[in-house]
């Protein structure tokens, strides 16, 4: 008999079950695509039913396909997107849709917040300002828009904490989340009274779920999600992390040393540390609660990274001879980008095609074409382009030096090419994470810890934390990068012309 254990990780638009060893193997990951609804413009939403029933075909599936008995697999850990929001009745029974991350319904009740001075009035507490896609802005529009159904409501959930419930019956999330909504005091590590009176939202108070530890027990498998799943009914399902925290616990970021980067989609860095910001004017990060105890996790974060690459391929690349996959003309890239010298092009891409990190509303751009520029040139200003946004991340974050090295997951670590630019413009050791589903294995670490397969979470770290590969910045190109990301950011200042 083996010790595993399960961790779940519910993104936005994919589920993954993984069966990891307590020594950090992967035995199997299974996953699951649900469509997005959207009824309306700035609607993103998914039935939660269907939601549950996907979850359970997948932890069914891993568990099969793992060749691990069910009796062999010791706890369960959840993860997913933060925020976003399910409303549910006093039954559990969903009253609404699963609202996701991506959701944009609410974004007046931001601009409302911000100009009435509550969103400054509740900074002291929160230590973080309202997106749309959060509870605080979420139930306020619910308030305008659905009252019938916001009154029908007993709790609000997030994503994983539905799994939660349909797992162990428990109507609770943990606190990494928690402190991610805009409705927590992070200082006094509560739900506050007085955030929801600032944001007219008083009488709703109620609707804030209990919250347990993210590496404490929040219940155990029932014998009815025991039927539907295939796991043991009776094991324990630990309280989870919000994906960011869950992600960076398995890169094994243990201190403020080391810098957190996730390029896939999204750009997120991050790091630890045991202070954070109270002043609202000088806010330029997100601060919440983090998987360890008396740290913040600073984030500094925007949709700036690979997918500013997909659409290159895409639309100027085509499909490639018949037969190529997206693996070969994606290694193709490489092998082109390996063979140019960056000093030779001045191309400069700002990955804005669908978010920007600097210039509010800004929008993707290429500088300095010429008629003499390549098709190559211009997919090298892309790579470029993506890892320059993660260095204007990580200069918002604090002062470069002060970290040792970074550890980087997503798209962007499967390629040894970007890998090492990453590591040539920051000026800092990059390591590659062993495995793929860093999310679930994050969540599975944590529930190590709730079934007492390990003591705590550097134990947790010891034992499934492994490197794959390191890239050390070379002199001379971090010295060519340096004088290209000064005229990176000069351009990225240019489109402030366009959108004041």
């Amino acid at each position: 008999m083996g010790d595993y254990l399960l961790g779940i990780d519910n993104g936005g638009s994919e589920i993954k079950c993984a069966v990891f060893s307590t020594s950090g193997d992967t035995r199997c990951v299974t996953r699951r695509r649900l469509s997005m609804d959207q009824p309306s413009p700035g609607f993103t939403q998914r039935d939660a039913r269907a939601v549950w029933k996907a979850n359970a075909e997948a932890i069914r599936e891993a568990i099969a396909k793992s060749g691990v008995l069910a009796e062999e697999i010791r706890a369960v850990g959840l993860t997913g997107y933060g925020n976003g929001m399910l409303l549910v009745d006093h039954n559990g029974t969903p009253v609404s849709p699963c609202i996701v991350s991506t959701d944009s319904r609410a974004a007046d009740q931001v601009r409302k917040c911000a100009e009435s001075g509550a969103q400054r009035r509740i900074f002291p507490r929160t230590l973080q300002t309202i997106w749309a896609a959060q509870p605080a802005a979420l139930i306020p529009w619910f308030r305008d828009n659905e009252k019938e159904t916001l009154d029908r409501s007993a709790k609000y959930l997030g994503i994983k904490d539905w799994i939660r419930f349909c797992l162990t019956g428990a109507m609770a999330t943990e606190i990494t989340e928690a402190s991610s909504t805009c409705l927590f005091n992070l200082k006094d590590r509560r739900f506050d009274p007085k955030i929801f009176r600032e944001l007219g939202i008083e009488e709703y108070f109620g609707l804030a779920p209990a919250f347990v530890d993210s590496t404490g027990i929040s219940g155990y498998v029932t014998e009815a999600a025991a039927a539907e799943t295939g796991l043991c009914a009776g094991i324990p399902v630990a309280g989870g992390y919000f994906d960011i925290d869950a992600n960076a616990l398995a890169s094994g970021i243990l201190d403020d040393s080391l810098l957190c980067l996730i390029a896939g989609t999204w750009s997120i860095n991050q790091y630890l540390s045991k202070t954070a910001n109270e002043e609202y004017d000088l806010n330029r990060n997100t601060t919440t609660l983090s998987y360890l105890p008396k740290h913040y996790l600073i984030e500094d974060s925007s949709a700036t990274s690979a997918s500013n690459f997909d659409w290159f391929v895409a639309q100027l690349m085509g499909t490639g001879e018949p037969g190529t996959t997206h693996s070969d003309l994606y290694k193709a890239c490489d092998a082109t980008i390996a063979a140019m010298d960056p000093g030779e092009s001045d191309v400069v891409f700002i990955p804005y095609l669908y978010d920007s990190s600097a210039v509010s509303g800004g929008r993707g751009a290429f500088f300095n074409l010429s008629g003499s520029h390549t098709r190559d040139q211009l997919l090298l200003a892309v790579y470029e382009g993506v890892v320059f946004s993660t260095a204007m991340h990580v200069s918002r974050l604090k002062p470069r030096q002060a970290f040792t090295l970074a550890r980087l997951s997503g798209g962007v670590a499967h390629s040894p090419v970007w890998s090492q630019m990453m590591a040539d413009v920051l000026d800092l050791p990059i390591e590659i994470p062993m495995g793929t589903e860093l999310a679930a294995k994050g969540a599975a670490m944590g529930a190590g810890v709730a079934c007492g397969a390990f003591t705590d979470l550097a134990q947790a770290v010891e034992s499934m934390y492994a490197t794959e590969r390191i890239y050390q910045p070379q002199a001379e190109r971090t010295a060519i990068y340096r004088k290209k990301y000064e005229t990176y950011t000069k351009a990225v200042e240019a489109l402030r012309v366009f959108h004041q």
